[in-house]
């Protein structure tokens, strides 16, 4: 059986240590922390709350398992800029900064792996020079991530935007901390041959979201309320070797968060069971 978490983002309209405590309460064995203005702040957050934070998991056996750095409006009103690809290089730097920060939140929260993402390609820089900025900034994360894990997440439109991209940049960086995060939903909104896709991604994959997706939109739904086979992705899954923590992503339910939590952990659970 897969040891499921769950991204606190669905719950990111109450305090971060009340959505932990209700992840924990519905049974998921680890959460996904999404740093953003509400929970923590990477830029913004004390010493004292990130205390609280790392306390209240101790006291209640909470395993932060991922630290998601790439919250849409950490850093200004445009969704993810300015990114590690961003035209300017000041730009390029505040996220590198961010990043740097993340790490360290993570770090001290005791969460092996950080979630990153390459941003979108703007229109006055081409694929070659986005290549070399990404690829520059991340040597340079490495260098300073210790025993940290960074996974780059495929994002549908962005720079890094599929499966095979983000294979690509792994194996021409060539480090053994840095590792995909793969998404099945996004697999099924900009891939082809899906379920070879992800057969093909879980040799690199070091963390894994789950969601369910409608006809190919990247609006991620409850597992089960969608398109997806479930069944032939817990399937392959089995197959593979992949022992790491699978993450239900639910950005558009923090109105339902509680059926969020409670059918997707029992849909998935009742599958897995069944292979």
């Amino acid at each position: 059986m897969f040891k499921y978490s769950f991204n606190s983002t669905t719950l990111r309209n109450m305090d971060v240590i009340v959505a932990l405590k209700n992840i924990k309460s519905y049974g998921y064995a680890g959460v996904e922390l999404t740093l953003n203005d509400n929970h923590l702040h990477p830029l913004q957050s004390s010493r004292s709350r990130l205390s609280e934070v790392k306390n209240c998991c101790s006291e209640n056996d909470i395993a932060i398992v991922c630290v998601a750095a790439g919250g849409d409006r950490l850093l200004s009103n445009e969704p993810y800029e300015p990114s590690l690809i961003n035209p300017e290089r000041e730009g390029r730097t505040k996220r590198l900064d961010l990043i740097k920060r993340s790490m360290e939140v993570a770090t001290y929260l005791g969460s092996p792996v950080l979630n990153i993402n390459s941003g979108k390609l703007k229109e006055d820089i081409d694929e070659e020079q986005a290549f070399e900025y990404l690829y520059t900034n991340l040597e340079e994360l490495l260098r300073e991530s210790s025993e940290l894990v960074l996974v780059m997440e495929p994002e549908p439109g962005f720079f890094i935007g599929t499966s095979y991209d983000a294979i690509n940049l792994i194996q021409k960086i060539n480090h053994p901390r840095f590792r995909l995060n793969l998404d099945i939903g996004h697999v099924f909104c900009s891939e082809e041959n899906c379920y070879s896709a992800i057969e093909k991604a879980l040799p690199y994959s070091r963390h894994i979201h789950i969601e369910d997706i409608k006809q190919g939109i990247h609006h991620h739904e409850i597992p089960g309320e969608g398109d997806i086979n479930f069944e032939k992705v817990i399937e392959i899954l089995k197959k593979s070797s992949y022992s790491h923590y699978v993450s239900v992503e639910l950005h558009h339910h923090a109105d339902m968060w509680q059926r969020a939590l409670k059918e997707s952990l029992e849909y998935l659970t009742k599958l897995d069971n069944l292979k």
